[in-house]
């Protein structure tokens, strides 16, 4: 039995991640995906022409895959598809704190209403 892997999937972390945020509701994954664009774009040291122009080389044509229907969530996804192994780990471990953030201040506004 020939099953497909996903890229991610090679990356227990990653793929834990992308999992998580996969099943969680559309307004908190926008909001961790223009996170994770900004995380990306000031954290990490990349070519930042070479990262846009990739993207837009990347333009959903067909929306298969869970995070294409998020425009944000799909560019943050192809950008780190391209980065090398320590800046995705790197980004991995911002991304996580990030989360963290965004879920209490999600759950504490929750909890006024």
């Amino acid at each position: 039995m020939n099953k497909y892997v996903r890229w991610y999937d090679k990356d227990p972390d990653l793929s834990h991640l992308m999992t998580f945020i996969e099943n969680l509701s559309d307004d908190i994954r926008e909001e961790i995906a223009q996170d994770l664009i900004q995380i990306i774009l000031s954290e990490i040291k990349t070519n930042k022409d070479s990262e846009i122009s990739l993207l837009s080389e990347n333009k959903i044509t067909e929306y298969r895959r869970w995070y294409d229907k998020n425009i944000s969530l799909h560019s943050a996804v192809e950008i780190i598809k391209n980065l090398d192994d320590d800046k995705r780990k790197e980004i991995i471990s911002l991304l996580m704190e990030s989360i963290v953030q965004i879920l209490a201040e999600y759950n504490n506004g929750s909890n006024e209403k």
